[in-house]
């Protein structure tokens, strides 16, 4: 039973914010724009329970009603991001330490009280509308943050119990956390508190990532909660909650028992530029910052879907840049070349009052005249009509393409480097974006895999970024990877430490010299105003500055690359060699885009890999029997398609924001 036909579009709508003889209106609108998906009910508690005990369901039901009149399907949200103020009146200490009422994310998830009320909220939505035949899944509450660590005794208490789970005696904890530097060790577990932020660990690197542990799990545990309650209620509908890119406060596997679905939100425009832009392509964000996510989010359960996407000019980045024209339509397209479920928006209409007013919707301001995002979401869905949709699969029946490259993606390794970075320019997520983009310049898909989850056979070459914590099933993984056939890539910062993040009492990155075939002799990080170089050969040169390992290469093993300056110029900086029946490189540099872009080009030829390089910020996809190319820059490209295809979409020559989709004729 396919409750989501691939791929819908849709909308976010909050008719308990608008006059409720506009509601139909609205729906009308929202169904002359060919939207298929209306989703509601997120934030909602204080109007379906404006007073304790006072459920007040009658409302939603009819929005449903409306919304399954004109053939569209709902998503409904618990509404647990807010609580009502005669909650809080009544029970103060239901807050985040740190919070008071008003807004979203201030009720702290830790809360026994909460949680009461929770289960009585969900499990009224769930008896109303579990089965409901328009409802097709449930999103559990909203972007899990809480702005820093809540310092209640009630949270403090429950890490205190998380600890003693973890490692059962205090001792164990001690071991574990390093306390003998600096003499802090615990004596009783009453004495150790929960910290204000993963960062604040008073000497401990070992207690902050305890903590980062811990509080991902509890929002897993609220997760839990709602998700028990819906699953038996709903039957095949899907459970999700919208995440945000390396939001640190939520490592999105913790809950992979309670989501069938995965989904974020997308906002690609800020303005957020760290260099003065050379054209306009900054307002369409960046595309390997949007497709890393993507397949971030396909790695959990391969079936993901894009809850928010930006329909405009935002309110909350300071910098209100006006997209580039098509950025919307062009978005919508990358997520169905990545294999997007649905697409949302926040919002329908744009809010006339409130913290966002200046956030666009699909319609303006009139609430009936679409905006030009709106406009652009029906351009999409037009052209998806087109599509012959039954011929593409959906993601989790397909196999993968024989030449995608995996990128193992550890959220506890992100943890750690946060907590102690060590080079103040190092940034995990930038590090990703680097391989991630220099594998989309080649033409070559990207399967973001876990250490402990399915890593697929027919991956030729496996990316390995900064695994710096290790242990001894992880090292015999990578090691049967390789010599079963395998590439194996490994990088920089990796195997330094146990998983408590304890160096290892012997040579730097200890279990993993045999793979690699050297030894670590140190490593350079530059100020910030300073540039270094390697190079492959006596031609090319490549920037690079945050961080640089000086490898000493065993007898067998081949070098690829040797830093080109610096008193240490002629030290390996990449290796590689043959391991079994597989081969492993070891990349001891965190470099510039040109440095991974021209690494990344040899490994691909090294391990028999088919690459057709692209333009910059310009890729290629393919779903079903349609071809997908998406252009992020302000200048028209020409369509890598050979000769004799059909172009469904768009034509050979690719507009600035464009998209052409083609078959072979």
């Amino acid at each position: 039973m396919e409750l989501v036909a691939f791929m819908k579009i849709g909308t976010y709508y909050y008719p308990d914010q608008w006059p409720r003889d506009q509601w139909e209106r609205d729906f009308e609108q929202m169904a002359s724009m060919k939207l298929q998906i209306v989703h509601m009910g997120e934030f909602a508690w204080g109007s379906l329970e404006p007073r304790e005990g006072d459920y007040q369901l009658d409302w939603l039901a009819d929005c449903v009603e409306m919304a399954a009149q004109r053939g569209m399907d709902v998503i409904l949200a618990t509404p647990t991001a807010v609580l009502p103020a005669w909650m809080v009146e009544k029970h103060p200490d239901i807050l985040y330490s740190h919070e008071r009422f008003g807004g979203r994310r201030h009720g702290c998830h830790t809360s026994t009280v909460l949680a009461d009320y929770t289960r009585r909220m969900v499990q009224l939505l769930a008896d109303r509308f579990g089965r409901h035949p328009a409802v097709i899944g449930w999103q559990i509450d909203n972007e899990f943050s809480s702005g820093g660590f809540d310092q209640r005794p009630c949270t403090h208490e429950a890490f205190r119990r998380w600890l003693r789970t973890r490692y059962g005696t205090i001792e164990r904890l001690n071991q574990a956390w390093g306390t003998q530097f600096w003499n802090c060790f615990y004596t009783d577990w009453a004495q150790i508190k929960f910290p204000p932020a993963a960062t604040d660990y008073k000497g401990s690197p070992h207690y902050g990532l305890d903590a980062a542990r811990f509080w991902s799990w509890t929002f897993s545990q609220y997760v839990k909660l709602q998700a028990d309650i819906l699953k038996p209620k709903i039957g095949e509908r899907f459970i999700t909650t919208n995440f945000m890119f390396l939001h640190p406060e939520c490592n999105p596997l913790d809950m992979a028992d309670s989501l069938s679905l995965y989904s974020w939100d997308s906002y690609p425009v800020t303005g957020w530029l760290k260099t003065a832009p050379t054209d306009e392509s900054y307002r369409m964000g960046e595309p390997a910052g949007i497709g890393i996510v993507h397949d971030q989010m396909a790695s959990y359960k391969r079936r993901w879907a894009l809850m928010e996407l930006q329909p405009g000019t935002i309110n909350w980045t300071g910098v209100p840049v006006h997209i580039h024209p098509g950025a919307v339509r062009l978005w919508i397209w990358t997520a169905f070349a990545h294999g997007a479920e649905f697409v949302t928006t926040y919002r329908f209409r744009q809010p006339l009052w409130g913290a966002e007013l200046f956030h666009h919707g699909l319609v303006d301001t009139d609430g009936v005249t679409p905006s030009p995002g709106g406009r652009e979401f029906s351009q999409t869905l037009e052209e998806m009509s087109r599509l012959r949709l039954d011929q593409v699969p959906a993601l989790r029946q397909e196999t993968g393409a024989a030449d995608e490259v995996g990128l193992v993606f550890d959220f506890e390794q992100y943890w750690y480097l946060q907590i102690m970075p060590q080079a103040r320019r190092w940034n995990f997520g930038e590090f990703l974006l680097r391989w991630y983009g220099a594998l989309m310049r080649l033409g070559i898909n990207v399967r973001v895999l876990h250490p402990e989850g399915e890593w697929p056979a027919h991956l030729k070459m496996i990316i390995v970024p900064a695994a710096q914590m290790i242990d001894p099933a992880r090292v015999q993984r990578l090691d049967a990877y390789a010599a079963g056939g395998g590439h194996l890539v490994l990088t920089c910062r990796t195997g330094l430490m146990d998983r408590n993040g304890q160096l290892w009492e012997g040579p730097t990155a200890q279990p993993i010299l045999p793979l690699i075939g050297a030894a670590i002799d140190g490593y350079d990080s530059l100020p910030e105003v300073a540039t270094a170089h390697v190079a492959f050969d006596s031609h090319s040169r490549y920037a690079w500055g945050v961080w640089g390992d000086l490898i000493q290469p065993n007898p067998g093993t081949e070098v690829l690359a040797r830093y080109a300056d610096q008193f240490y110029a002629g030290t390996a900086a990449v290796t590689t060699r043959s391991h079994g029946r597989g081969r492993v490189t070891y990349s001891g540099v965190y470099g510039e885009q040109p440095f991974h872009d021209a690494l990344v080009k040899k490994l691909a030829e090294l391990s028999g890999l088919h690459h057709a390089p692209l333009p910059n910020r310009v890729s290629v996809y393919r779903r079903g029997p349609y071809t997908i190319c998406l252009n992020y820059t302000d200048k028209s490209v020409e369509a890598p398609a050979p000769a004799g295809v059909t172009y469904v979409v768009g034509s050979s020559r690719i507009e600035p924001a464009g998209v052409a989709v083609w078959e072979k004729g």
